[in-house]
């Protein structure tokens, strides 16, 4: 009653001549209504979107926007009045009538290149409806920029040349961050931004240097025409489009001014950076190093100088960059490395971070032994012997060990000062200096470099002879080959259940037909079988399904042929498969069947043979030939091809789904396998969301997924845990960790982390999920 009464004043309202009144009526109306009340409201709204005011109509079509939510097929009757108010109206309703019919459209290509039609005319001249109508141009552009030419065309013509600042600044940020562009079609933009360079609003500055900065990093060609108007802003009062100006001055200058650039950003102006502005220079040192190798001196000298800014001495991840920049100027220009070294053992000698000092003193151990004076570090380093934390003292201890095992004439020397560390009041420095002191003065040179320089590589070679795995991989590759007999199968372990699917009753019916045939017996039980999938019409005259059986270095393709015809018989059926897409695998023969009575069944083999753990998938396209026969003909008629559907082998088919019971048995076997992980990191960037990026990794890997397969991301970042075990001779379990997330260029992106069986399967794995 209360809502039919307030309903009753609002309407009253509506139809009343006060502008004000009939706008908060009409948002208002929409607040108290129900679902009984949309058809008498939605008449009100209609006659709003065509009121003479330009007010009254943008409220009626915001109102319709939030009933599109609820209701979109009511408002998807308005279309005729909605294009009037984009055509006719003001400024503010026309942008509101454009976002109203994006949403009842947004799955409709063609009606975004209609909008930008009506645009080129004239009709809207809203700026910000134009800069809506620009971001709807940037899905189609940025999933197909071939066949989305027209709307770059609209871009660069129409919007890049817009009378309004705010317009063409968007057109421009658009066709910059376009992926899949050449330097030629990212020029029209760069050169609209070139004026707005010497704006004298600080805001359209940054913003457009921002966006300069980062085209130089893919394309310095495409900027370098506007370097005179970008240098004029090095002496920008403002500290962050200064900073922004020199570090594009450096992707896109040439040798010569990197002198110049770099003793400005030196002094003063580095010192009032930001922590945010700092790290854009830092990372912007490693492209200049990578293009001007012989600039290597001025670049160190500028990153010492940063390492040991004032400014930055709380700044542990600021300093950590700086290192890491040095590292990989060293890495990539090897005249470079002495320097590096050198700069780096000089920091330590004042630095307070213990994090950074073990750092520098692993790479000394690592890189200093190798260079062309090594005996300059040891005094380095001996000052963290006995001046340094127990850890910091730890390290410095095994960094002198390094030294020691790979330079002989030093040996001696660093034996009477690792004598000196074995009194040191911290166990794990004592005990480290009397392994190493022992360890030289029996002068074993096998042992000194299986013990000292070559560890990894000594525990990785002993580690393949004795795998202790832990309980749970035990049990489930014990219980494996019951996989290939037992409808299901359960694997106990100390602290709860790991539930093995088994075989279908279909699958061990094609296996025990399998088991009959005379050559496939050497292979003997199939590590996994995949369920069948029909390559015909199930109504076809002859039904074909495949179901593939795999084996550690043998795959074989049943083909079951269902006869449908009556008074026919089949006779001399041969699968015709092309397998030449799968790289690796070789098909060494194949076993067709010679009759197929009327209506009966029976079973055609092709065999595939391989490389143990080469796992090779790919599309095999197929078809068959057999010649008929009907009742109560004596002769057999010509034998005929016909087409198959193609199928695919893939990596999924070599994994068999075992779930670990609950999400915290996962973690904790996941944690025991950290010693045998390979991580890596992907773009994405033809995946729409994340919802698709996990789906695809899920259905790659066919594994047994922890709580469920994800309906809808809407968050961010997800992880996916998954768990199978391999069909190789060893039955390894691989267990996967699949994080999708939105990159930094809003781009999906997936860390994906595999933990199990030895790196080279983990390794295919990876890259076959992204190949």
């Amino acid at each position: 009653e209360q809502v039919f009464i307030a309903s009753s004043s609002l309407v009253k309202d509506i139809n009343g001549d006060s502008e004000s009144n009939k706008c908060n009526a009409i948002r208002t109306l929409r607040k108290i209504s129900d679902a009984t009340m949309i058809g008498t409201m939605e008449r009100y709204l209609r006659q709003a979107v065509v009121d003479r005011n330009n007010n009254v109509v943008s409220a009626a079509i915001v109102t319709g926007i939030h009933m599109s939510h609820v209701v979109p097929d009511t408002v998807k009757t308005w279309p005729d009045q909605v294009n009037e108010a984009l055509k006719n109206r003001g400024s503010k309703a026309q942008y509101h009538a454009l976002a109203l019919l994006h949403k009842l459209r947004k799955n409709d290509r063609m009606s975004v290149f209609r909008l930008v039609q009506q645009a080129q005319s004239g009709p809207i001249r809203s700026p910000l409806a134009l800069c809506l109508l620009i971001r709807m141009c940037a899905e189609p552009l940025q999933e197909d920029f071939q066949n989305s030419l027209e709307l770059y065309k609209f871009l660069t013509t129409s919007m890049l040349n817009h009378p309004t600042d705010t317009v063409v600044l968007e057109a421009a940020q658009l066709i910059c961050s376009l992926r899949n562009v050449t330097a030629k079609e990212v020029v029209p933009a760069v050169l609209a931004l070139g004026p707005f360079l010497g704006s004298h609003k600080p805001t359209i500055r940054y913003m457009c240097i921002s966006l300069l900065n980062k085209v130089s990093a893919q394309h310095p060609s495409a900027v370098a025409p506007i370097s005179s108007e970008i240098e004029a802003l090095v002496t920008d009062h403002n500290r962050s489009i200064s900073t922004l100006a020199i570090t594009t001055m450096l992707k896109i200058g040439n040798e010569f001014s990197i002198d110049r650039l770099l003793r400005q950003l030196t002094g003063p102006m580095m010192a009032d950076m930001s922590d945010e502005s700092r790290s854009v220079v830092i990372d912007s040192m490693r492209v200049i190093a990578g293009k001007y190798p012989s600039k290597y001196p001025i670049i160190l000298d500028f990153l010492l100088a940063a390492l040991r800014s004032d400014s930055s001495s709380n700044d542990i991840a600021g300093k950590n960059a700086v290192i890491e920049t040095m590292v990989y100027i060293s890495q990539a220009n090897p005249a470079a490395k002495e320097s590096v070294l050198t700069y780096l053992a000089k920091f330590i000698d004042d630095c307070e971070f213990t994090f950074l000092l073990k750092r520098v003193l692993c790479l000394l151990g690592e890189e200093g032994p190798s260079s062309a004076n090594p005996k300059q570090f040891i005094r380095y380093i001996c000052n963290h012997v006995s001046l340094e934390s127990p850890i910091v003292r730890a390290v410095a201890v095994t960094t002198l060990a390094k030294f020691a095992a790979q330079v002989p004439e030093l040996r001696a020397n660093i034996t009477v000062l690792l004598k000196r560390a074995m009194s040191d009041p911290d166990d794990e420095v004592r005990d480290r200096a009397v392994f190493y002191y022992r360890l030289f003065s029996t002068a074993n040179p096998s042992a000194i470099t299986h013990l000292v320089t070559d560890v990894t590589a000594t525990v990785n070679k002993d580690r393949e002879k004795v795998v202790q795995k832990p309980s749970i991989v035990r049990e489930l590759e014990e219980a494996a080959p019951a996989m290939a007999a037992e409808a299901a199968s359960k694997v106990q372990t100390a602290d709860g259940v790991a539930q093995i699917s088994g075989p279908s009753a279909s699958v061990l019916a094609l296996r025990d037909k399998l088991r009959r045939i005379e050559q496939l017996k050497a292979l003997g039980e199939p590590c996994r079988t995949t369920e069948p999938v029909h390559l015909t019409e199930p109504d076809n005259e002859y039904v074909v399904s495949i179901a593939k059986h795999l084996y550690p270095t043998h795959a074989v393709l049943q083909f079951k042929i269902q006869s449908t015809m009556e008074n026919v018989t089949i006779h001399n059926f041969n699968i015709l498969a092309d397998t030449d897409e799968i790289e690796g695998a070789v098909p060494i023969y194949a076993i067709p069947v010679p009759v197929i009575p009327p209506g009966e069944t029976a079973y055609a083999y092709v065999v595939l043979q391989y490389e143990e753990n080469a796992f090779p998938s790919g599309m095999v396209r197929c078809g068959c030939s057999f010649a008929m026969q009907e009742e109560g003909d004596d002769a057999v008629g010509d034998a005929e091809e016909f087409p198959l559907d193609e199928f695919a082998i893939n990596v999924c088919d070599y994994i068999h789904p075992v779930n670990l019971g609950t999400p915290e048995r996962y973690e904790s076997q996941f944690v025991s396998l950290k010693d045998e992980e390979t991580v890596d990191t992907y773009s994405l960037k033809t995946m729409k969301n994340l919802t698709v990026a996990a789906h695809a990794v899920i259905d790659f890997f066919g594994m047994h997924v922890e709580g469920g397969k994800p309906e809808k991301i809407a968050t961010k970042s997800h992880i996916v845990n998954m768990s199978g075990v391999l069909a190789n001779r060893t039955k390894d379990v691989i267990l996967v960790s699949a994080k999708v997330f939105i990159a930094a260029d809003n781009t999906v992106a997936l860390q994906l982390t595999l933990r199990g069986t030895n790196s080279e399967i983990r390794q295919y794995l990876s890259t076959a999920l992204v190949s």
